[in-house]
């Protein structure tokens, strides 16, 4: 994945630790990838529904995930490394 974006991926030395739990990065961006991890069915449905709501309107889909109570800053903005990797360049 770190060479889609350009980039190497930082090897499992420990190193990981020192730099936040960065696998790898690039000029804008620091990179965690969750890799093996079950995605929650509810998650992928949420994709599924506004993927096809928003590529019939040539835009890119974003969820905003947000815990129950939690301040709008602690939102989490998900979409898929498809749609990122095309806004990425």
């Amino acid at each position: 994945m770190s060479a889609d974006v350009g980039t190497e991926r930082i090897s499992v030395t420990g190193r990981q630790r020192d730099l936040g739990g960065s696998d790898f990065e690039d000029a804008m961006f620091c990179y965690s990838a969750k890799l093996g991890y079950k995605q929650p069915k509810r998650l992928r449905q949420w994709m599924h529904d506004i993927e096809t709501f928003a590529l019939q309107r040539g835009k890119v889909p974003v969820i905003v995930w947000k815990a129950k109570f939690a301040p709008d800053d602690e939102a989490l903005v998900i979409t898929t490394w498809k749609h990122f990797k095309d806004l990425h360049g």
